[in-house]
């Protein structure tokens, strides 16, 4: 039987911080069993030290509980590579630490990917995903690739350090609905932009809806570029692409009532997290 828990509302991670201990005081996954509640304590972990042998003897005892693959992702998974990325922005960690952290997610990627993919609903459109030239991360845009073929849409994923060319020839091969553009440096990001230029050049950019992510990216950021959504996570890029197929599919990219109307998406959420927090206290 399925255990439901509720990911959406374990907002507050400041806790991963510090160490194991002071997480274990939290409320988070309060709506677990206490066994399936420490698991998640210490996956969360494994990915924040970058244990990555560990990973799944902790993946697989979830799953034989009945925690759904979508749950491990957007739960434990999302916060602790959550706190890799704060401790990158902040020179906490470097590279090798993020790699190592990364060698985590996709020992457990590799196990869930094939139980997401057998949930992936009907067709809904195709999503071009790729991380823009000069970057070689590549961890959160798989998981945003695996949650949007869980959505149901098909996935073409370009890989890593994509030169624009290569984006335009996929847009013009696969004709997608959107178009996502990852980086994880600093240093890499104008390369969004860049790319979002060449589309434009080249008269594609209504035909796409433009979404943007990625650790240093943020929705100043895709407000100055220009893209259509900026998505802080898998779930967010899901939710965000659906409203583009379901609500908002006549409105052509690149369209400021589009990019408004993604702004209003961000709002509700926030607006029902406020909500659940003040419920809960």
């Amino acid at each position: 039987m399925a255990i439901t828990i509720d990911t959406d509302k374990e907002q507050d991670i400041e806790d991963l911080q510090y160490d194991i201990d002071d997480s274990r005081k939290t409320d988070r996954w309060s709506d677990a069993p206490a066994d399936l509640k420490e698991l998640f304590h210490v996956l969360e972990w494994n990915i924040i030290d970058g244990e990555h042998a560990k990973t799944n003897s902790l993946i697989e005892p979830a799953l034989a509980k009945g925690v759904s693959p979508r749950t491990l992702i957007a739960g434990p998974m999302a916060k602790g590579i959550a706190e890799v990325g704060r401790r990158f922005k902040m020179d906490e960690y470097f590279l090798p630490e993020v790699m190592m952290s990364a060698k985590c997610m996709q020992a457990a990627l590799a196990t869930l990917k094939p139980l997401i993919i057998a949930e992936k609903a009907e067709e809904i459109g195709t999503v071009v995903v790729g991380t823009v030239q000069g970057d070689l991360h590549d961890i959160g845009k798989k998981i945003v690739a695996m949650m949007m073929e869980a959505a149901g849409f098909t996935v073409v994923d370009l890989g890593v350090s994509v030169p624009p060319e290569d984006f335009i020839a996929a847009i013009r091969k696969h004709k997608p609905k959107i178009v996502g553009f990852s980086a994880l440096l600093t240093t890499t990001m104008n390369m969004q932009w860049e790319t979002l230029k060449i589309i434009k050049a080249e008269g594609l950019r209504e035909a796409v809806k433009v979404f943007v992510g990625g650790a240093p990216i943020s929705q100043a950021w895709c407000d100055k570029i220009g893209a259509d959504a900026y998505a802080s996570d898998a779930l967010v890029a899901v939710d965000k692409a659906r409203a583009c197929i379901f609500k908002y599919g006549a409105i052509k990219g690149g369209d400021p009532q589009l990019h408004a109307n993604m702004l209003v998406i961000d709002a509700e959420r926030e607006a029902m997290k406020a909500k659940a927090t003040a419920t809960a206290g």
